[in-house]
């Protein structure tokens, strides 16, 4: 009761402080994210129940790695999307156009990759091998099409396409593991892969305006708008490649020191949490970032970071309501859903929550820096937070384990944030962030 009271509460104060467009987007956004977060800690609760604390282990460090070569491939040409897409109101076709084929000409350098990752790596089989690199090739082009709906300002139609891919992965899942009997971490990816196909192929027949944007005569190589695109792009996917890394790393240390027992016990925790944060905040990010990169490309720069630091505060509030209800309701979640054993637990389950719902908002935090095209400066903040996260693992989980990484994730988190601001106090001193300032 005291969870759903918040909820209304939070709701009703999002009601009267946004404008009607921005409530009305992000509260589509966040009923959208309804069935995609119920997926996600279905399967993650399922996954850990049927297949294993060892197999959700080693699917956790396979799935990871695919989002680290996402990121690297798709990561550069998403934030140009985001960036750029609104500076071409006239010509949105043929840049749509352009991006796609970056995209396709990106994601086969993810596949090539992934092939040689997972046979030299992970030892996967040869069909293991082919169904994660068809998932990493199909989650690109998926990951384009909710780009284009997130910056046009489609949330309805974001929502619907999410949702659908989610659906078919949580019923594909249980299909193959209480039908056709199988246990093995494949049978996630094979369920992922599966249903993004089904979600491609609803969207081109089904779902309205599927094929717009799209027009396979215009879609070619240019020279010049690649430029742009990737001198922008690329040092921002430099710093969601790194992000992602800062994420995932204590896993793969924890498995190093330990075993996969443990990598499946941490990583559920550790997923089961930021699920729930990126649910809960993720409406506001999305829903705020077009109008922040709309209202400062049209010069309006104060009224960008008004609604930073609204969404800032909305991102916060949430946070204090979540924390308090996982901290009440732990040993029931630990206990009789995921059936674990926690070492540390309230410290553990702290330390997550706190670093999750900071990365959140850091998210909100360095939008400036974004915005003045400094992703370099971003890119410094991100090393620091890295070089502390994989320093302090390297020291501290092999004497305590993975409730060291829980702590150390919180750490690195607020490193990354002091730096942030130490950036931004410099600008603001210099005047960059004045509304009149040129760059």
């Amino acid at each position: 009761m005291i969870f759903i009271t918040a909820g209304f509460d939070l709701l009703r104060f999002l009601q009267c402080q946004a404008n009607n467009a921005m409530k009305k987007d992000v509260l589509i956004y966040f009923a959208g994210k309804i069935i995609p977060a119920l997926a996600n800690l279905a399967i993650i609760i399922l996954a850990v129940r049927f297949l294993g604390k060892a197999e959700y282990g080693k699917y956790s460090l396979v799935f990871y790695a695919t989002m680290l070569l996402s990121t690297l491939t798709f990561g550069w040409i998403q934030q140009s999307i985001l960036r750029f897409l609104s500076a071409y109101p006239g010509e949105q076709v043929l840049v749509i156009n352009r991006f796609f084929f970056l995209t396709v000409i990106s994601t086969l350098s993810a596949v090539i990759l992934g092939l040689f990752l997972c046979i030299f790596y992970f030892e996967l089989p040869w069909l293991n091998t082919l169904v994660v690199t068809v998932y990493i090739f199909m989650y690109n082009i998926f990951l384009f099409h909710l780009t284009l709906n997130q910056t046009n300002r489609r949330s309805l139609k974001y929502a619907i396409l999410e949702g659908t891919y989610n659906l078919f992965f949580i019923s594909l899942f249980l299909l193959l593991v209480l039908v056709f009997n199988q246990h093995l971490f494949i049978v996630l990816f094979i369920a992922m892969v599966s249903s993004l196909l089904l979600t491609e192929f609803l969207r081109m027949t089904v779902l309205p305006e599927g094929r717009v944007g799209l027009d396979p005569s215009r879609i070619y190589f240019n020279a010049g708008f690649s430029k742009q695109v990737f001198n922008f792009g690329f040092p921002i996917t430099i710093w969601l490649f790194l992000s992602y890394f800062l994420n995932i790393s204590d896993r793969f240390i924890i498995k190093e020191f330990t075993s996969y027992e443990n990598v499946g016990t941490y990583s559920a925790i550790k997923d089961f949490i930021i699920k729930i944060a990126t649910f809960s905040t993720v409406p506001i990010l999305l829903a705020y970032h077009p109008m922040i990169v709309e209202k400062w490309n049209s010069n309006r720069r104060e009224e960008a970071l008004k609604l930073i630091r609204e969404g800032l505060m909305y991102c916060f509030l949430i946070a204090i309501v979540v924390f308090v209800v996982f901290m009440v309701f732990q040993d029931i979640f630990y206990e009789r859903i995921l059936h674990l054993q926690v070492m540390r637990q309230f410290l553990v389950s702290a330390s997550l929550i706190g670093s999750a719902f900071l990365w959140q908002a850091a998210m909100l935090l360095h939008k400036p820096l974004e915005l003045l095209l400094k992703p370099r400066l971003m890119l410094v903040a991100i090393v620091a937070a890295l070089l502390v996260n994989a320093l302090a693992n390297l020291v501290f989980v092999p004497l305590y384990g993975y409730p060291a990484s829980a702590v150390i994730s919180l750490v690195s988190v607020i490193t990354y944030i002091i730096v942030i601001f130490a950036f931004l106090f410099r600008f603001r001193k210099q005047g960059k962030l004045d509304p009149f300032h040129r760059n």
